[in-house]
């Protein structure tokens, strides 16, 4: 047997390891090809400050050395060297009523929680009960010492409103495989929020599952059904606030009463390749409202819904919304901008590569008359495509109310860049700037066929700007009004 160098913690028989089950404080992978003269079937476990190795094909005993980055063991005198996979142990896990250890999980260092093993139930009248179940079994993953998961598994759950909140002790995942049903008791929504993940660094929201928010039982109570000015009083399905290095993909949000997804106070976030849907008629459902947010980017997903399909509001800095597809809905908008006293200003929002099919608009800012003194500058619309959409191109800066003040957001170094398709309105470019802050538009390469009922030309419209125009120019250009 090799001679011990420093480090050494325990020499432990290795019969005895079954009677330690409950003392299990880790594990990690064997990966030394060496390693096959332990046996079949071997697994490194770490037990509080004592490290350990368990084969059941092997007895005797066994030298345990530990050291920063690995553990050196001997049994029957043949050295195995393993690295090690968590350096703190996932008996969390095993204790916490998770997933059988197998060899796939020791490769992706996961600790999952499936909540139906948690008190989580299919079927009705399970809303409260689930949402009290899924908080624990959060809280539960949340405090995991090993990287978790959070597993809704195929089938149908009824769910209240529930918070998952961190900060968690490692990055965690949120994996959807079935659905989940919002409630329809409106007194149920105390914060008008039905799924709320916060305070949370290292979150992925994934899998194939949806969720679903019932809208349609709502709808009919909202005041902002052909209102622009109202105060949003329904929940939004899922809201992702003070959230840092996030990653959300591959699930479907289904009719929500409000806003389909809120990004709010956050940092690092990433969507891709989401089913987001509603009818086009739902009022307020925006796809994603991002606000006050950070190095945001929405990408390759496929959005129909009855507002914005994706809005960008104040505090907003390195946005960018790329390959989607947008319709039904009201396009992808900056804004509105300048609603409320305490907004901030808005910096570097890019829109590229983007198709807009049947929609109200296309390409659109809008801000607010009598807005506070606010800023947006580097926003590029640019390689986008539109299909029978009404306004492809527009700023509104007269938006929201009839107040005789005008507009106080400062818009600056502006670009609709590579924009072709049809329009079923004649005015397929509208831009209307602020009178206190006229704009400067750089237009390059806009061709846009206007195939409305009547035979009319294409026109652009145009107050309080000057329009920059290089390459291919359809409406044509022609003189601002002042």
């Amino acid at each position: 047997m090799l001679p011990l160098p420093p480090g050494l913690v325990s020499i432990v028989p290795v019969t005895t390891l079954p009677s330690m089950g409950t003392g299990l404080r880790g594990i990690a992978s064997v990966t030394s090809e060496r390693a096959t003269a332990a046996g079949a079937n071997k697994q490194a476990v770490i037990m509080g400050s004592v490290t350990s190795f368990t084969s059941p094909s092997s007895t005797g005993q066994l030298i345990i050395i530990r050291s920063r980055s690995s553990t050196t063991m001997a049994i029957h005198g043949k050295d195995v060297r393993i690295s090690l996979l968590l350096s703190l142990a996932l008996i969390s896990c095993v204790a916490n009523g998770a997933d059988h250890l197998a060899p796939r999980r020791l490769l992706t260092n996961l600790c999952t929680f499936d909540v139906t093993q948690h008190g989580v139930k299919a079927g009705v009248g399970q809303c409260k009960q689930n949402a009290v179940a899924l908080t624990k079994v959060w809280v539960q993953a949340c405090q995991s010492v090993a990287p978790a998961k959070v597993l809704i598994p195929p089938g149908t759950f009824e769910m209240s409103p529930v918070l998952l909140e961190g900060p968690c002790k490692n990055p965690i995942i949120f994996e959807i495989q079935g659905t989940l049903k919002a409630d329809t008791d409106k007194n149920a929504y105390t914060d008008r929020t039905w799924f709320a993940f916060e305070k949370i660094d290292g979150l992925q929201v994934t899998g194939r599952g949806t969720f679903d928010g019932q809208g349609a039982s709502f709808w009919s109570s909202s005041k902002c059904v052909h209102q622009n000015n109202c105060h949003l009083e329904l929940p939004s399905s899922i809201k992702f606030c003070k959230v840092t290095n996030t990653v959300i993909s591959g699930f479907t949000s289904l009719n929500p009463p409000a806003f389909h997804m809120h990004v709010v106070d956050s940092t690092g976030f990433t969507a891709h390749s989401l089913t987001i849907t509603a009818p086009d008629e739902s009022p307020n459902t925006d796809g994603m409202h991002i606000s006050n947010s950070c190095n945001v980017k929405v990408l390759n997903s496929k959005i129909g819904t009855g507002d914005d399909c994706v809005s960008v509001g104040q505090g907003n800095t390195d946005v960018t919304i790329s390959g989607i597809q947008c319709g039904p809905g009201h396009g992808i908008s900056l804004g509105s901008l300048g609603k409320y006293k305490d907004e901030k200003n808005v910096n570097k929002v890019l829109v590229t590569d983007c198709k807009f099919t049947g929609t109200t608009n296309g390409a659109r800012i809008k801000t607010w008359l009598n807005s506070p003194n606010l800023k947006a500058t580097g926003i590029t619309f640019q390689n986008l495509v539109m299909d029978m959409v009404k306004n492809p191109i527009v700023i509104d800066q007269e938006y929201g109310s009839k107040s005789p003040v005008p507009s106080n957001v400062l818009l600056s170094d502006i670009h609709f860049r590579n924009i072709t398709g049809t329009s079923i309105s004649d005015a397929a470019v509208n831009v209307v700037c602020s009178k206190t802050f006229p704009c400067c538009v750089d237009m390059a390469n806009i061709d846009l066929v206007y195939k409305g009922p009547d035979k009319l030309p294409e026109k652009l419209e145009c107050a309080n700007a000057k329009l920059t125009f290089t390459g291919k120019q359809n409406p044509a250009p022609c003189p601002c009004r002042q």
